[in-house]
């Protein structure tokens, strides 16, 4: 590697750690502060960097929104798929797997659902999940649907409505979301999980057990 080489790398790993220094700022504004009092300067104050900074890294407060939300997103999908490429176990082993995965991401980042329930709940900021985030939760609801339907297939559950079931998870699982953020606690885990449980086992008492 040349003198020159080096010193671009080092320019660029210099950059992307400031540009993450101030993606944290704006997870922290967003969280501590909700969408529409979290401004260019706040956010350059978080961050301990100038406002020409974060205009250069993000040229707008829009564009900044994106970005927290793809951020948010990378962060949960790599976990995600890191339990779903495991398929190992039975179908009930891994759906279980995966919903635990969920809660858990809940419990060990807080300030990612303040963050997500902020956007949820404004108007721009709903506008923008939309569009940004939402074609990634439909896949998850799929993958969750395809789960189910494996579990369904070998259990021999033919009364069951998959599409119904399917639709109670998220709703359930969105409701421990909320329950974390408004709601935490040391047994809020442990109290989401044994929900979870009970729901499983009214569903497929073969396979779940009532916590």
């Amino acid at each position: 590697m040349t003198t020159a080489q080096a010193t671009t790398d080092g320019r660029r790993r210099k950059g992307e750690e400031r540009r993450q220094v101030i993606v944290d700022a704006v997870i922290d504004c967003i969280a501590t502060r909700g969408l529409s009092n979290t401004t260019v300067d706040s956010v350059a104050e978080r961050a301990k960097v100038s406002r020409t900074l974060v205009l250069f890294h993000f040229k707008s407060k829009s564009r900044m929104y994106v970005d927290v939300l793809n951020f948010l997103g990378e962060r949960y999908s790599h976990g995600y798929h890191t339990v779903r490429a495991d398929d190992s176990g039975s179908p009930s082993n891994r759906l279980f797997r995966t919903l635990e995965y969920i809660v858990r991401f809940g419990r060990d980042f807080p300030q990612y659902l303040a963050v997500w329930h902020a956007f949820w709940g404004e108007a721009v900021g709903s506008t923008l999940y939309r569009e940004i985030s939402l074609p990634r939760d439909q896949q998850y609801f799929v993958d969750q649907r395809e789960l189910i339907q494996d579990l369904v297939d070998e259990g021999g559950y033919h009364a069951i409505d998959v599409a119904a079931v399917n639709k109670g998870l998220r709703a359930m699982l969105f409701g421990l979301w909320w329950d974390a953020h408004l709601n935490p606690g040391p047994t809020q885990y442990r109290d989401a999980m044994r929900a979870l449980e009970n729901y499983l086992n009214a569903q497929f008492p073969n396979h779940f057990y009532a916590a």
